[in-house]
């Protein structure tokens, strides 16, 4: 028959087990307890007595602590001097970082001033730059300088918000949208005169634009009193004196149109050019091309000399548009490209 475990008599015999059990191996160490307790207790409870004598013949104070009262204020007055200086030292660190803070306060101000002054430096140099740019507009074909740097009018204000009052920006604010502004503007402006510039270099590249000798000027385009016959002429182009042999180049890329043989101009050459130019070298020792060869700006195509009627080494030259001479002063630089 199986033992029924839940009965009266088997827990009881189970508890008594276990009581025996745990008072066997663990008796002595409750005991041992037990007894540090008690003498702790013991300890604890003696009394201490705490005496004041005056140096006078006044009564003298005493009166009787316990250890536990003693240990009570002590840990009471430790953890006072912790707590406070656990305070002290964060008050501290936030005194410092509060100093460290004011400090980059002020550099900040120190920056956003410096800022502000470049801003403006930026804006009053773009002003100065603006006329420069119009100047160069303006020289462009079909240029509107008049509404180049218009600005939009101020926008229509809402219905008023008299919860909320609008804060106007600063002025440095206001210069730097001006200045973006404007950039846009310029930068627009400069691609048409990027484009302008690309369509003048190529008239110039195939116009006479370049001195065709190096020398001096000893007789100007217009009219003048001849060298020969001392009486009123008009001169049809300007006699630029050089050394003899100097080189003769061709003013602007074209197709030597005729080499020729005058008594008064002696041995000349012509050359045709885009546009309607001709131009003509007069007075030559020699001639380095011939007829119908295409020539490139600044190649040579003869030499200075004294042929014909002059009595100087000189090169006689004139630009011709169509049917019409025209002074070549003012196509005369350095430009050789």
């Amino acid at each position: 028959m199986a033992v029924n475990p839940f009965k009266d008599s088997n827990l009881n015999d189970l508890q008594q087990n276990i009581t025996q059990f745990l008072s066997d191996h663990f008796g002595d160490i409750v005991a041992s307890l037990k007894e540090k307790w008690r003498r702790f207790v013991l300890k604890g409870r003696e009394k201490i007595t705490v005496m004041f004598i005056p140096h006078t013949e006044k009564k003298i104070i005493n009166f009787h602590v316990s250890i536990f009262t003693i240990s009570f204020f002590v840990g009471i007055v430790a953890t006072t001097i912790v707590v406070t200086s656990f305070f002290i030292i964060n008050h501290s660190s936030t005194i410092k970082e509060v100093s460290k803070l004011k400090k980059y306060g002020t550099n900040s101000k120190i920056q956003i001033q410096k800022y502000k002054d470049e801003i403006n430096k930026l804006y009053t140099i773009f002003q100065k730059f603006k006329p420069e740019i119009t100047h160069l507009y303006s020289l462009t074909p079909g240029s509107d300088i008049d509404s180049l740097w218009a600005k939009g009018g101020i926008p229509n204000p809402g219905p008023a918000d008299e919860s909320a009052e609008e804060i106007s920006p600063p002025i440095e604010i206001l210069n730097i949208q001006e200045v973006e502004r404007e950039l846009k503007t310029t930068k627009d402006l400069l691609v048409q005169i990027k484009k302008f510039l690309k369509y003048r270099k190529k008239i110039i590249e195939n116009t006479p634009s370049v001195w065709p000798t190096s020398g001096y000027i000893i007789s100007r385009y217009g009219q003048r009193s001849s060298p020969y016959t001392f009486k009123p002429e008009f001169h049809r182009g300007i006699d630029i004196e050089a050394f003899p042999g100097t080189e003769i180049r061709a003013t602007a890329p074209g197709k030597v149109d005729d080499i020729r043989w005058d008594p008064i101009l002696g041995l000349t050459i012509s050359i045709k050019h885009k546009y309607g130019f001709v131009t003509s070298y007069s007075h030559c020792q020699r001639v380095s091309v011939e007829s119908g060869q295409n020539v490139s700006k600044g190649e040579i195509i003869g030499y200075v000399g004294r042929t014909g009627n002059t009595t100087r080494y000189i090169c006689y030259y004139q630009i011709r548009i169509g049917t019409e001479f025209v002074d070549p002063i003012p196509y005369l630089n350095r430009i050789m490209q």
